[in-house]
């Protein structure tokens, strides 16, 4: 019975850890790059190309890229400037306009207080309640649109970012930049315009409940609003993260990077969360005010948007590295089974087995007896004749 035991665990197919959602992913290889054309310093031979010694993990080699090749990437930063343009003229500017002109700058708020003071004065939760709903929601809409717009530069940045991560040598940044931008342009444009969207409707929630909240109205709908945006919208979120680094770096169609960005996620989710988390801090110190949000949008628009797009081109070559190594395992540990189940039962990778023993029964009338030996023939001379 032992042997039994010891045999039956023998034959027992291994174990490996799976790669979830594995039919949505695509195995990839890293995006080649046209070589930039090299200088020819003496006749016949041209420049050498660079190559620095970056760590082999994929955040450390992230901040090693940042410092080493800072200078490139911040001449990338600046045409991606222009796109952010319309970003800070609605929060140094026409915010406050805006507000000016829908609420006015006067408010009486002693009224009905006592003897000597007439009524009819400006209500403090009517006040607030226009403040959140009339003027709050709709900067929050161009702020939006601006995100939107800022998109389309992404494409160049990303592309800069990511053959300096992976080393593809280049010196012409203008070149290369609008490059980049010719190339993935409009992925970025549909994905940021996604996560802009979703984004928004998590803050016009928000807004509503505050509004509803003053007024001393909020009701289950406004909480059910704040709690279904914020439950379906963070996880949403983490996508376009994902998309973004993929697009630049892997051999993959926009449904491709898709699905693959599904699949990083389920495989992935601590990593994915943290680098959301940390993208996601510098709007929410926009919140604070508008001397804050001027100085984080010029931090992140010279230097914070391309160290985030190289945390997400190494959250990217992260999470396909790790998907790589799990479904290779499980595609040797399928070939490992099927020789083993081959050797237990040798009709099993036959691709006429079964019809061949079924064959085998009604031949034998239906009994499972064995094949009886053809007669052999002896060996007969031929040179001898045979008998009249």
């Amino acid at each position: 019975m032992a042997n039994n035991i010891v045999q039956q665990q023998k034959n027992r197919p291994a174990r490996v850890k799976g790669l979830r959602l594995q039919a949505l992913y695509t195995d990839a290889p890293v995006r080649v790059e046209p070589e930039e054309p090299k200088k020819v310093v003496v006749a016949g031979l041209v420049e050498a190309t660079p190559k620095k010694d970056y760590p082999e993990n994929f955040f450390s080699r992230a901040w090693a890229v940042f410092r080493g090749e800072f200078a490139t990437l911040f001449k990338a930063s600046l045409y991606f400037l222009i796109f952010t343009l319309p970003f800070v003229v609605i929060v140094a500017w026409f915010s406050n306009y805006f507000e000016t002109m829908i609420l006015g700058g006067t408010y009486n708020f002693m009224g009905d207080i006592g003897v000597g003071f007439p009524g009819g004065g400006d209500s403090i939760a009517v006040s607030v309640a226009r403040l959140y709903w009339e003027v709050k929601a709709p900067v929050y809409c161009m702020i939006a649109g601006t995100f939107i717009l800022g998109s389309l530069g992404l494409g160049g940045l990303f592309y800069c970012a990511k053959r300096s991560y992976y080393q593809d040598y280049y010196k012409r940044v203008t070149r290369t930049y609008w490059m980049g931008f010719a190339k993935h342009w409009w992925k970025y444009f549909v994905t940021m315009t996604f996560a802009t969207l979703i984004g928004l409707a998590m803050a016009i929630s928000v807004l509503y409940l505050l509004r509803e909240q003053t007024l001393g109205t909020a009701g289950a709908g406004a909480y059910c609003a704040v709690v279904f945006s914020f439950l379906f919208g963070v996880p949403l979120l983490t996508i376009p993260v994902v998309m973004c680094g993929l697009f630049a770096s892997y051999e993959l169609t926009f449904v491709q990077a898709f699905k693959n960005a599904l699949v990083i996620i389920a495989n992935a989710p601590i990593m994915v969360g943290i680098v959301c988390l940390f993208s996601v801090a510098p709007l929410l110190l926009c919140l604070i005010g508008t001397i804050v949000a001027i100085i984080v949008y010029a931090i992140m628009a010279l230097i914070g948007t391309f160290f985030v797009a190289l945390f997400w081109i190494a959250t990217a070559s992260r999470g396909m590295t790790k998907c790589h190594v799990l479904y290779e395992n499980m595609k040797k540990m399928e070939l490992q089974n099927a020789k083993r189940a081959a050797k237990v039962n040798p009709y099993a990778n036959s691709k006429n087995s079964a019809n061949s023993q079924d064959d085998y029964v009604v031949r034998q009338g239906g009994q499972n007896q064995p094949k009886k030996k053809p007669q052999q023939n002896h060996y007969q001379n031929p040179k001898k004749k045979k008998k009249k």
